[in-house]
């Protein structure tokens, strides 16, 4: 009685942690015995061959003897253990998921969500992850543009620093190489010149992010990230009931043993 007293019910995430064990172990204690029914055969066979020569007070002799190694029933008492530890262990997890709820905490305290059952933070874990990957992709401002909110373009448009850059055009000048003499005529050249004509200024508008606003984003969803998954940990650490189950009754039922 007292060591009942003491023994203590497994936290969800013990039977989490053995699940693929069980599975596992039962699938392949399995996979033997269906070899050794396929091609061992023999081990449930018992056979004695004897032999007794011709005439009188002839004494029978024993040539050959099969022993009877094991019988199927017993086998499939065997196997049933492996096979109700398994099946048990999906109905103690499923039991015990109907009763593991936490509530999703920041580390600053703030309360995101309550009661939220330990499969589905599992599955936030996974969606948080894609969204960590999603958010590494948003596009940022380039800082040496200089960008500033604009608020006569709606909110979160920037615009950049006004860039001035000189517009030229080409046109063709004398040159003149040597100066006329009394005795030479000046000798000239023409040549292609950019000559400056006006000024042309680009304003460039943005709605991209800032990279601290994206810094942020990311920072958040890291923080979310813990949350949930403390908040999972401490899901699964409810108590489930093991002491009952219902795989050797379905297996006596089945096979019969």
């Amino acid at each position: 009685m007292e060591e009942a007293k003491l023994k203590r019910n497994p936290k969800l995430h013990e039977l989490l942690a053995v699940r693929t064990s069980l599975k596992a172990q039962a699938a392949s204690t399995q996979a033997d015995l269906e070899n050794t029914f396929e091609k061992k055969q023999h081990h449930f066979t018992a056979r004695v061959k004897s032999f007794t020569p011709a005439g009188e007070n002839a004494e029978t002799k024993v040539e050959d003897v099969l022993e009877l190694q094991t019988s199927v029933k017993g086998e499939l008492r065997w196997i049933k253990g492996f096979m109700a530890k398994a099946m048990d262990s999906h109905l103690h997890i499923a039991e015990g998921n109907t009763k593991a709820f936490a509530d999703i905490v920041l580390e600053g305290g703030m309360e995101l969500a309550r009661a939220v059952p330990a499969s589905t933070l599992l599955d936030l874990e996974t969606s948080i992850e894609d969204l960590r990957k999603f958010a590494a992709k948003i596009p940022t401002l380039d800082p040496a543009k200089g960008f500033k909110l604009d608020p006569d373009r709606g909110e979160g448009v920037y615009v950049a620093r006004d860039v001035e850059k000189v517009r030229t055009q080409m046109v063709k000048k004398i040159y003149t190489l040597y100066p006329a003499t009394d005795k030479h005529p000046a000798q000239t050249q023409l040549l292609d010149e950019q000559i400056p004509v006006g000024t042309i200024r680009e304003r460039e508008w943005s709605s991209m992010l800032t990279p601290a606003q994206k810094g942020e984003i990311l920072d958040r969803i890291e923080k979310l990230a813990r949350a949930v998954k403390k908040a999972r940990a401490r899901a699964n650490e409810v108590e489930v009931d093991t002491t009952h189950g219902i795989g050797d009754m379905l297996l006596r039922y089945a096979l019969g043993v």
